[in-house]
């Protein structure tokens, strides 16, 4: 990605950070009306995350911009999620209630984006994991975000 001029940061991601949050027993890694409790406990006290972040209490919204998209792009995530969807052949993902959601988001109604995000990138993931696509290999730790 560098010769692109691309720098990625995903401090999340980092294989530290994923094993000290899976440490922790499932049933203690959230709480109703506590937004990302594992972070907050973390960072709490130091000034590596802006307060807002350890504060706030929902996601990011979904605008106008993203309904746009999917109405744009309905054809083609209709495809992906269809009958031939790897999620579907692995029993995770039904195409009706998918058909259903993507009609929805195309028509501009509430749904829940996040879920159909999740899908769509794990459908994409699955796809180039038989084409055995590698994008960038690992090769540093980040620092900080």
């Amino acid at each position: 990605m560098a010769e692109h001029g691309i720098e990625i940061a995903a401090p999340y991601l980092d294989n530290e950070v994923r094993r000290a949050c899976l440490a922790v027993p499932a049933d203690q890694r959230g709480a109703p009306g506590r937004y990302k409790p594992l972070l907050a406990e973390a960072f709490a006290g130091t000034d590596v995350l802006p307060s807002f972040v350890l504060t706030r209490a929902t996601k990011g919204g979904f605008n106008a911009l993203s309904y746009a998209g999917l109405v744009q792009h309905a054809p083609v995530l209709r495809r992906l999620l269809g009958p031939s969807s790897r999620l579907g052949a692995m029993g995770l993902v039904t195409d009706g209630p998918v058909g259903e959601m993507l009609a929805r988001a195309a028509a501009g109604q509430a749904t829940a984006q996040g879920a159909l995000h999740a899908a769509v990138v794990t459908e994409v993931w699955l796809r180039q994991l038989e084409q055995k696509a590698i994008w960038w290999e690992v090769t540093a730790r980040v620092a900080a975000a």
